[in-house]
């Protein structure tokens, strides 16, 4: 009899072990997660802290940038009302230049020159390159056709001394001034070609007016 309580008593223990070592094992493991959960929280609350840092530092520079931009705006606006200031003083003076300049021809025209010898200059003619030009007659010069001629006499350019003393950036000022289809018009050689027909330079004209030509057709 005794031995069979025995075995029972056993074969209680031993069905509800599991039990036991579940009980004493689940406080075991809920110590461990609350461990870790609170290792973590803190862990997460640490590296807020560090994010919240670096986001306060990036707005602060992102701040200083934009006030740099706009900055940085003003003076480009500065700089540009500044450039237009001067290109419309370039070009006033440009303009004023291009006055200045006819004036000086005109006076040089009548004072190089009286009303006889005008009249002599204006019925002498030159031959050259087979063609009979007048005396001043600015379309001797490679380049210049009647139109041209006329849009450099309204400029007060009127002899060929007068070319000759001209700048090429006023002469390119005066063809814009006459219009879009005068700006393909390169007045590079005029002045030089000039000098050379108020010189009597003929052959040296001839010459090089043949190579210009020769340019073109290359």
């Amino acid at each position: 009899m005794t031995f069979s309580f025995i075995l029972l008593d056993n074969c209680t223990f031993l069905g509800n072990l599991p039990i036991a070592l579940a009980l004493c094992l689940l406080p075991f493991l809920l110590g461990w997660l609350a461990a870790t959960a609170f290792h973590k929280v803190g862990w997460l609350k640490s590296r807020i802290t560090e994010l919240t840092a670096d986001n306060n530092g990036l707005n602060t520079k992102v701040s200083g940038m934009t006030s740099d931009i706009t900055d940085l705006r003003v003076r480009i606006s500065q700089l540009e009302a500044e450039l237009e200031s001067k290109n419309e003083q370039i070009r006033k003076l440009k303009n004023d230049l291009i006055i200045c300049e006819s004036e000086r021809n005109i006076l040089q025209s009548k004072e190089s020159t009286g009303p006889g010898a005008r009249a002599a200059a204006a019925a002498a003619t030159v031959l050259f390159a087979g063609t009979k030009y007048k005396t001043d007659d600015l379309k001797i010069v490679e380049g210049i056709g009647p139109k041209i001629a006329e849009l450099l006499n309204n400029a007060g350019i009127m002899t060929w001394k007068a070319l000759a003393e001209t700048s090429v950036d006023t002469l390119k000022d005066i063809l814009i001034g006459g219009g879009p289809s005068y700006q393909i018009h390169d007045p590079s050689t005029w002045a030089e070609q000039s000098r050379m027909a108020d010189n009597g330079e003929w052959d040296a004209l001839k010459k090089w007016q043949d190579e210009l030509n020769a340019g073109k057709t290359t």
